[in-house]
């Protein structure tokens, strides 16, 4: 994310709800959030009742390299740009989320979400701070190896935004402030894109959908649940032709319009649970081959 200079050349820091947007000290701003919040899941393996336990994901947080290296699903942390590192996005989602980190307990505050997100737009220093190196040497041997798992699901986002470019990031900050919607990539490394009006933007509607179009080629994901859209949206989003999952659930989608939705060749998640479809609205969806 980019950060607007402040052109006030005495200006050592601002201060924004208690946190100092000076430089960050990962040993005693970051590291304590981790340890306290996240490392009980990332942790090095631990042996329970008989069963060797994993780290959640493959990902461990207790340690720079393991920090670095990642998880199962790639590197969580893109030094520099907050918005495509996945431990950012994981602590910013709703609290309701299925993917929010961490999973119990209360979300991160808005101090600690902030401070963690300086810091990765800061270039990631640890300072002096090692943490754990136990384990380590497994990734050396991997490196060696060129071997890269890729999960199934993201060699399928990985074909379809074949010859895409990423959207430059003031495009998708415009877009968010025009909507108050959640925009992030999908993965690391992917330009193809996730919306999600939260519950608190219940109120978004039709011309709030208008307002996506900027990002019409690279929007694979879109979670429009609870929000005041109608079947009159369905023209808009049969015009995002790299769309996979979409969520209308409890809105005023009904039967009108819903065929448009078959141009969408990639669509294959529709959820319609607590909308005004009915059964000549499901046989519309008939031609729709990929649901």
């Amino acid at each position: 994310m980019h950060q607007r200079n402040i052109g006030v050349s005495c200006l050592a820091c601002f201060v924004f709800a208690g946190v100092s947007f000076g430089q960050i000290d990962f040993e005693k701003q970051v590291w304590p959030i981790l340890q306290k919040r996240c490392v009980e899941c990332h942790k090095a393996p631990f042996e329970e009742n008989g069963k060797l336990k994993q780290p959640k994901a493959g990902l461990r947080l207790d340690g720079v390299t393991h920090i670095l290296h990642g998880g199962d699903e790639g590197k969580v942390i893109v030094p520099d740009h907050p918005s495509e590192s996945a431990l950012y996005q994981r602590i910013t989602l709703p609290a309701d989320d299925d993917d929010v980190m961490p999973p119990k307990g209360d979300p991160l505050s808005q101090e600690q979400r902030e401070i963690i997100r300086k810091w990765i737009a800061q270039g990631v220093d640890f300072g002096t701070w090692e943490g754990a190196v136990d384990g380590t040497e497994k990734y050396a041997e991997r490196e060696k190896a060129k071997v890269v798992y890729v999960p199934p699901h993201l060699k399928f986002y990985d074909t379809i935004a074949k010859g895409l470019k990423p959207l430059p990031e003031k495009t998708l900050d415009k877009v968010r402030q025009a909507t108050g919607a959640l925009v992030r990539p999908i993965g690391i490394g992917n330009p193809l894109l996730e919306v999600r009006f939260l519950a608190e933007s219940s109120a978004s509607g039709d011309d709030d959908l208008k307002k996506l179009t900027p990002l019409r080629q690279h929007l694979a994901k879109l979670d429009l649940a609870r929000t005041k859209v109608t079947s009159d949206a369905l023209a808009i989003l049969a015009t995002f032709p790299r769309l996979t999952r979409l969520d209308l659930r409890d809105t005023k989608v009904g039967d009108a319009s819903l065929e448009k939705l078959a141009a969408l060749r990639h669509l294959s998640y529709l959820n319609l649970g607590g909308t005004e479809v009915g059964d000549a609205g499901l046989r519309k969806l008939g031609k729709c081959k990929t649901l």
